[in-house]
């Protein structure tokens, strides 16, 4: 079919429009309708959205006839016109010079013979000259008029509805009764007083019910800045009250309160009475562990049928470390894992890798294993942590596997430059009022082998081949492999029992550092020639990484 062809209505199809007995498929009238003398075959396709239907009706229409090609339609309107202009039209009457007198039957059979007993006559005869033609609409009955609301008026009224409705909503809101149960089931789930500083429904930023300014604990140890419900009428009308998903923003918890809240549920048989949760989102959560204070943590809690904590899910702003835990009678099971983490900003000391299982016990972390890829190399162990109001502890047991020994130095003791790869054994034990206290504090004992390896600051071999008084200064010392055992403890740094090969030169003692990076060490160098070994006492001393060395015999 010719997309550019236009239709029109013919007679027939516009009373068709009005009386819809005379076209009563869907389709057709549907097409019908759309039909206006101005919209092509193409444009009407365009405006129904399927040309099938559209070609199918059209090709119906005009064999019904109430639909032609434009200049049809206005040539079956033209002779619809005419046709309605002779029924019409006056019978035509003689000039009165010409006519004969009147009679009275005649007159009367005249009239009997040219008018209809409705008064319409019944063989029209127009003047051939004097045709008169009335507008179609004015044989058609008048339209009712329709009162039409504009689209406009529509949402400005449904918009005024919706105002006036949440201005409703929130003045007469029960803010008391929400309050007063909201304050009850969280005690109940917190096991400690719990008090919300003021109550609000709000529509932005978010819509739903905002407590804000939340206490936890007697004393308000405890606090969360802002907690959202996004369905407040959830909370309305008595019974249990199911609640999907709670925002909760700005919190900084004790870990005391934090393990009551996890194990609450288990221990009572549901954290709360008159509130079922599904699931909490947490934002900029923070943990109080004594003197410590967790790193800024976001995530989700996702609570059982019973509102028993099911499992948590959180991590740091970063992203660099995430935390998993699940409560149960034993205690809450922390499972971490972390990739590019550093403990903290001012921390040397970053993790690669990090994967650390343990249970958490309110004020107590007992670490099952850790695996972590740091300073080149592996460090795999156990320990525990605990806290209290007075101060820290650590104890940790730590295998250490092929640690670059220039990275640890530089990270732990910067003025010590030791080279080489690092395996041994750490046993760490700290005591400390805070975190950065307790590695002021730390204690530990070390059993470690440097393979491949050199010590800068001192040049041993020189010292032995120079003789006796003759002091070296500055140098390097290689060495195949070096074994020491080395105690550390807050005032000094002691090695005992060292052993260092280098081939035809060897040397055996112990030293000493303080925390003022003072050394003194006792050694006994041996070296080898081809006919004789010669054995020279060999002392060190000085400031790291400044140090001389002199034989003493």
């Amino acid at each position: 079919m010719d997309q550019n062809l236009i239709y029109a209505k013919t007679p027939t199809g516009d009373e068709a429009v009005r009386q819809s007995t005379r076209v009563v498929q869907r389709n057709l009238r549907m097409v019908l309708v759309q039909v206006d003398g101005k919209l092509s075959v193409g444009e009407l396709t365009a405006k129904l959205g399927d040309a099938h239907l559209v070609e199918t009706a059209l090709t119906e229409l005009e064999k019904g006839g109430f639909i032609a090609p434009s200049i049809a339609a206005a040539s079956a309107w033209q002779e619809s016109k005419l046709q309605m202009g002779r029924a019409q039209a006056p019978a035509p009457r003689p000039a009165a010079a010409a006519r004969p007198a009147p009679q009275r039957e005649s007159s009367a059979l005249s009239m009997a013979s040219n008018f209809s007993v409705f008064n319409r006559p019944a063989t029209p005869q127009p003047l051939p000259d004097q045709t008169i033609f009335e507008p179609l609409e004015e044989l058609l009955p008048p339209p009712r008029p329709r009162s039409r609301i504009s689209a406009g008026k529509l949402a400005g009224l449904l918009a005024l509805l919706v105002l006036l409705s949440v201005v409703a909503a929130i003045l007469f809101f029960p803010y008391g009764q929400i309050r007063s149960t909201f304050e009850d089931e969280m005690a109940r789930a917190w096991q400690t007083p719990v008090r919300a500083g003021d109550v609000r429904l709000k529509i932005f930023p978010k819509p739903g019910l905002y407590f804000t300014g939340v206490r936890i604990g007697s004393q308000g140890e405890s606090e969360i800045n802002e907690i959202r419900i996004g369905s407040p009428f959830a909370l309305l009308g008595a019974g249990v009250h199911q609640l999907p998903s709670v925002d909760v923003s700005g919190a900084r918890i004790s870990a005391a309160h934090l393990d009551n809240f996890f194990h609450s549920g288990i221990a009572q048989g549901g954290a709360f009475q008159k509130v079922i949760l599904q699931q909490v989102n947490v934002a900029g959560l923070t943990v109080v562990s004594g003197p410590m204070t967790s790193w800024e943590m976001s995530g989700t809690l996702d609570f059982r049928n019973n509102s028993q904590v099911d499992h948590v899910t959180l991590q740091t702003t970063d992203r660099t470390l995430r935390i998993d835990a699940q409560p149960s009678m034993q205690g809450t099971t922390v499972k971490l894992e972390a990739l590019a983490w550093r403990p903290s900003e001012a921390s040397l000391l970053t993790f690669d890798s990090l994967q650390a299982s343990g249970t958490f016990f309110g004020n107590k972390f007992q670490i099952q294993s850790f695996d972590a890829r740091t300073l080149g190399g592996a460090l795999q162990g156990n320990g525990t942590l605990e806290w209290n109001d007075r101060g820290v502890i650590l104890t940790s047991n730590i295998g250490v596997q092929r640690v670059d020994a220039r990275r640890m130095s530089t990270a732990f003791v910067p003025s010590l430059a030791l080279d080489g790869d690092m395996t041994g054994n750490v046993r760490l034990r700290g005591v400390g009022t805070d975190w950065l206290g307790l590695w002021d504090g730390i204690e530990a004992s070390m059993d470690v082998v440097v393979m491949r390896g050199a010590f800068h600051g001192v040049d041993l071999g020189e010292a032995a081949r120079r003789g006796q008084g003759a002091p070296v200064r500055a140098g390097v010392t290689k060495f195949d492999r070096l074994a020491v055992r080395v105690s550390v403890d807050p005032r000094q740094v002691t090695g005992r029992d060292l052993v260092l090969n280098a081939g035809m030169f060897n040397a055996t003692g112990q030293f000493l550092a303080n925390r003022e990076r003072q050394v003194d060490a006792a050694l006994q160098v041996q070296m080898q020639t081809s006919v004789s070994t010669l054995s020279i006492p060999i002392r060190v001393s000085g400031t790291l990484p400044n140090l001389q060395a002199v034989s003493t015999r």
